[in-house]
């Protein structure tokens, strides 16, 4: 399959001793998805280096995209759109915040540095802006621009989805000249299709590998599995391969998401200082951090073996920590 090749691969798989030792194991490994450049990076540079062959196809000059006020999608979209010389609109919604920013701070304002235009509206991350979306692109349109709209759909098509089977590839291949065999992969399910992915390419690799999804309260558990269904369907046949997914194969834990999507928890909290504190790893608040969370309570739960090999994909976001500075602040006496 054709890429736009903006990213950088393969990203590094590394060991987490200190926070393996402080769990008392299993053997510990992060896929720094975090890593894959172009703006500070995230694993939605890896899934757009796919879509947005269609832009180059189409000879787009704009992108107009969607989703919550601090987006890494978003984000990682107008870089790319950068990238390859087009312009980017973006209709954020305000997801988990109240109201829209009077300030801007992480991710939001990450875009507005790259100089995207950005419009906001009051609207959950679970609803759909399609009908928004639409009109501006012909506003653009008869402007004499030549926008491409990647909608809510995009973030979970058959693309998406097979740009994280030849990750899973990748670090399947990582794990091997490392001279270990992968037992668990934990990720962030946020809509399903970096999960999805990984499952796809395991199964496409004839892997044991356990891909256990944490829920972050984006969207129901039982609509994930039927888009990942769905979309690792498509992915598929992309590949060409007759491999197919069931709904026995998708694990994905509900119990860590805490009130909503977007809000942390106070062991999410917690897990973002133990890490940073015992590997100098940065997680984020609203998708590693909860997914971190599932992965230790795992651990201490005894669902992974001490002599298991288990690997935690960071799938970035970091920008968005700025825009929650309040719940990390010094205790003053």
């Amino acid at each position: 399959m054709e890429r736009v090749g903006l990213g950088n691969y393969p990203t590094p798989f590394e060991r987490m001793p200190r926070l393996e030792e402080e769990l008392g194991g299993p053997k510990l490994f992060v896929k720094r998805e975090d890593l894959t450049g172009v703006a500070l990076g995230g694993n939605k540079v890896r899934q757009l280096d796919y879509i947005l062959v269609e832009a180059k196809r189409r000879r787009a000059d704009y992108v107009i995209t969607t989703c919550g006020i601090q987006s890494n999608w978003s984000r990682q979209t107008v870089a790319l759109a950068i990238k390859m010389g087009m312009k980017a609109l973006l209709v954020l919604r305000t997801a988990q915040f109240k109201s829209k920013p009077k300030v801007y701070d992480g991710n939001i304002l990450l875009d507005h540095i790259m100089g995207a235009s950005i419009k906001v509206i009051k609207m959950r991350i679970n609803e759909d802006p399609t009908d928004i979306l639409e009109a501006e692109a012909e506003k653009l349109r008869r402007k004499g621009h030549n926008p491409l709209v990647l909608g809510p759909a995009a973030s979970v098509s058959p693309l998406a989805t097979a740009s994280y089977a030849d990750a899973m590839r990748e670090t399947a291949e990582q794990a091997d000249a490392a001279g270990v065999g992968l037992d668990g992969v934990v990720v962030a399910a946020g809509a399903g299709p970096t999960q999805g992915g990984l499952i796809l390419g395991a199964k496409m690799l004839g892997l044991k590998t356990r891909v256990v999804g944490v829920n972050v309260g984006a969207y129901a558990t039982e609509s994930m599995k039927d888009v990942i269904l769905k979309s690792a369907e498509g992915a598929s046949r992309l590949f060409g391969s007759a491999t197919t997914l069931s709904r026995n194969d998708i694990i994905i834990r509900d119990e860590f998401a805490g009130k909503d999507y977007g809000i942390p928890t106070r062991a999410s909290i917690e897990a973002i200082r133990t890490v940073a504190q015992k590997e100098a790893l940065i997680l984020d608040p609203v998708y590693t951090s909860k997914t971190m969370v599932g992965l230790i309570t795992m651990i201490k739960a005894g669902e992974f073996k001490k002599d298991e090999n288990v690997c935690f994909v960071h799938t970035g976001g970091i920008p968005a920590l700025f825009a929650y500075k309040r719940h990390f602040q010094p205790r003053h006496a």
